[in-house]
Order: C-alpha cells, then sequence, then structure tokens
C-alpha cells in the first residue's frame, strides 16, 4: 500500500461526511471567539472585603506605628550625631559653649522696652526707673538705681553689670529761674530745702555760684554733693 493510497483512505470523506467536519469546525469557531470576547464584554463582579475591614483597619495602624517608631529613631540617631559633631572640636576634644552676649544698657536714654531685656525688671519696674529719671533729670551713677522704689540690693547686683550711664545726657535746672514747683519735683530738693533756696534768691538777687548752696539751712555737704550735679547757673 502506498502513501497516496493511505491518504485516500483516510482523508476523502463522503458528502455526509463534510458536513459533519463543517459543523464542527463551526462550533470550535464560535466556542473560541467567545472565549475571547465575552469576558472583556461582562462587567465583573469586584470582590468584597467588608469582612475583612476591620482587620485591614489594624494592619494599617500597625504599618503606620511602625513608620513613626522608625522615623523617630532616625532622627534621634541623627540628633546625637549632629550634637556630638558640635561638642568636638578639631583636636577631638569636647568643646566648650559659647558664653551669652552680655547685655549692655545706656541708663539715661533706654526706653522701657529695652530696660524689660534686664534680668528681673519687667514693665512695672521699667517704668518706675523712668519716671524717677525723669523727676531726677538722668542719672550720674547707675547706683542710683537704689532710689528706685521696690529696688532692692539682689536686683540691682543682677542687672548693674549690664548698666552704663552716660552723664552728659543729665539735665540741669537753672537754679536761678526754676520755679518753686519745678524745684520740688526734684527727689534731692524736698520742701524745707526747695523754700529756703526760694527765699535765699529773692534776699540776694539770684546766685553768683553753685557753692551758695552749701550756705542755705538744711544743704550738708553731703546732700550738697548730691544736689550739685543736677544744677547750673545762667
Amino acid at each position: 500500500m502506498n502513501i497516496t493510497q493511505i491518504l485516500i483512505d483516510y482523508f476523502t470523506f463522503n458528502k455526509k461526511e463534510q458536513r459533519g467536519i463543517l459543523v464542527l469546525v463551526s462550533i470550535l469557531f464560535t466556542l473560541v471567539v467567545a472565549y475571547a470576547v465575552i469576558p472583556s464584554v461582562i462587567q465583573q463582579k469586584p470582590p468584597d472585603f467588608s469582612q475583612f475591614e476591620n482587620e485591614i483597619s489594624v494592619f494599617e495602624k500597625e504599618m503606620k506605628m511602625e513608620d513613626s517608631l522608625e522615623n523617630s529613631r532616625n532622627q534621634k540617631k541623627l540628633y546625637f550625631r549632629s550634637g556630638f559633631t558640635h561638642m568636638n572640636n578639631d583636636s577631638g576634644r569636647f568643646g566648650k559653649p559659647k558664653p551669652k552676649e552680655l547685655i549692655i544698657i545706656e541708663l539715661n536714654s533706654a526706653d522701657t522696652f529695652e530696660l524689660q531685656r534686664l534680668r528681673g525688671i519687667g514693665s512695672s519696674f521699667a517704668k518706675r526707673i523712668v519716671y524717677y529719671r525723669e523727676r531726677l533729670g538722668g542719672f550720674k551713677d547707675k547706683s542710683q538705681l537704689l532710689e528706685v522704689f521696690g529696688m532692692d540690693t539682689v536686683r540691682y547686683n543682677g542687672v548693674k553689670e549690664n548698666l552704663i550711664v552716660n552723664k552728659d545726657l543729665i539735665h540741669k535746672i537753672n537754679i536761678n529761674n526754676v520755679t518753686f514747683k519745678d524745684l520740688i519735683k526734684h527727689p534731692y530738693f524736698p520742701f524745707g530745702i526747695t523754700k529756703a533756696i526760694i527765699l535765699y534768691r529773692k534776699d540776694h538777687k539770684l546766685f553768683k555760684n553753685i557753692g551758695e548752696l552749701k550756705s542755705i539751712q538744711g544743704i550738708n555737704d553731703s546732700i550738697y554733693g548730691k544736689m550739685k550735679v543736677y544744677v547750673k547757673i545762667e
């Protein structure tokens, strides 16, 4: 039996067999097309995870806590390294901290806001200092702060290193034309002394020199030493 005869025997179909084969091919083609098209046409229902919501929520919280702890550990490491670097100088020893900048305030020109930069000096105390300075005409020495109401040695010692005094800013009183009301406002000229000065000026036709104040009753060397800085003769 040759190959030609074999092919004729196995691949020769009558009309009934040919129709059967055609039907089978059509069915196969239809199945292939349906398999390729139907999944893209039919909308699949999304999976339902509602019964796992609690577990998912707990899992997400744990992940966030883990991330937070990790970030915290990283920051601590960074802070430690940074601090250690700044503490060490070129020789590898721990460096000394920088000293705080010393605040210096000129007592005769400072306003209440500047004075509040001083340790222990609040708004109320700053106003008292400025008020007393205006009555004086200016401070001749920073120790005069002890004359401000409420100032004690502890508070004064805490600020004295921060203060300087410019005596050129002192406003002096012309003893030959000052009125009684203006002179008595000064802390160093109480009523009795003020009255004696006005009467002396009237009787002697003005002061010739500041030293004449020592001849007025009630003015001793100590009082004269305090008030002479604040008077002038013109």
